[in-house]
């Protein structure tokens, strides 16, 4: 920071009278000039895609622009939602965009199309995506998939449901996996035996038209047969981590921060949900404080409850990804897994912002 000079410069001046010498002596001293203010260093432009259209899904992104977070680590963060027509490896490899979330299939689906994309931070340590069976359908479990209609979300939606069928005994050609709408449209008009659904969304648009969990519904999730998928991360290219660290740094910090946040308290939960219909006030904030709440019940599950933290990405979590995106064959060789993401970020983001106090 430069500072103003002070005007008194006599004093390195030679010669002059002992009277001018006793008067400068007395005259009051000049007051010096205040230092210059520093100017606030200028915002990084970022852009940083979602992974859906604008929902409770991403409150904790939408909380840290509200909060400040994002602008406190020197960053002008710009939200892109998602949805069905987004390829987030894509606008990350064209430069459209500067970070995305995704899940680890995602970054491993982009690394086999030659796009460098790099995990950077975990926001859940369980993905939300399971099926959802009447219980007419006779479905208790994924090994009585054979022969059903299942509807998925193609280009990604799919991996988690594919890989529990599977590992339950079946192939993936030994059921008829249909593309789904993105809405349960299907499920309730028969279309299908299973429809997916989110744990933060479609299950509660069901519960919410009189269905009942048991009773009239069975839900099957990967978990029932053992995988245990990280659902959305922070990414970004390998170059951005080369070159700007320090943004990253500020991206991780800024998110987990704004998750944190929001967890924190029912008050803060509410919070982000508004943030997220002030963006789209055509979304109900009552089914997005649900959506919130179930975020944070996925974020603090598994290896984040055992730390208090949130924000790990574990390696077995991340290799059971790569070994369910492979068995269901939308990867032509075993990934590298090592390579797949770098923990360094959020292992420098303050403990704060990584609290689990709910």
């Amino acid at each position: 920071m430069l500072a103003a000079c002070s005007g008194s410069s006599s004093s390195d001046e030679s010669g002059g009278d002992a009277a001018a010498s006793a008067e400068s002596a007395e005259a009051p001293a000049a007051e010096e000039a205040p230092a210059a203010e520093e100017a606030p260093a200028e915002l990084v432009p970022i852009k940083y895609v979602m992974p859906w259209v604008i929902q409770g899904e991403e409150a904790g992104q939408f909380a840290a622009v509200r909060e400040g977070f994002f602008a406190e680590e020197g960053l002008d963060v710009e939200i892109i939602p998602g949805g069905p027509d987004v390829r987030a490896g894509a606008l990350l490899a064209s430069g459209s965009a500067d970070f995305a979330v995704m899940n680890p299939a995602g970054v491993y689906t982009n690394r086999q199309e030659d796009i460098p994309v790099v995990g950077v931070g975990g926001i859940n340590q369980a993905d939300g995506l399971f099926i959802m069976c009447k219980t007419s359908t006779g479905i208790d479990g994924f090994e009585d998939l054979a022969g059903k209609k299942v509807g998925v979300w193609v280009g990604g939606g799919e991996a988690g449901i594919q890989a529990a069928a599977v590992k339950s005994g079946l192939t993936v050609e030994d059921v008829e996996w249909l593309p789904q709408k993105f809405s349960m449209e299907e499920f309730f008009n028969d279309a299908f035996d299973c429809a997916s659904a989110t744990e933060w969304n479609e299950k509660h648009v069901v519960y919410k038209e009189g269905y009942n969990p048991g009773e009239n519904v069975n839900e099957l999730r990967p978990t029932d047969v053992g995988l245990f998928l990280p659902g959305d991360s922070i990414v970004t290219l390998e170059s951005t981590v080369a070159e700007r660290p320090e943004v990253v740094q500020g991206l991780v910090n800024g998110t987990l921060r704004g998750w944190q946040w929001v967890c924190s308290s029912e008050e803060n939960r509410k919070a982000g949900a508004q943030y997220t219909v002030d963006a789209a006030p055509d979304l109900d904030l009552e089914l997005q404080i649900i959506q919130v709440n179930e975020m944070c019940n996925l974020m603090s599950q598994g290896p984040a409850a055992e730390a208090g933290l949130i924000g790990d990405m574990v390696q077995s979590s991340w290799q059971q990804s790569a070994d369910a995106t492979l068995a269901i064959g939308q990867l032509d060789a075993p990934a590298d897994v090592a390579t797949a993401f770098n923990d360094q970020f959020v292992a420098n983001v303050p403990s704060e912002y990584r609290t689990i106090t709910w």
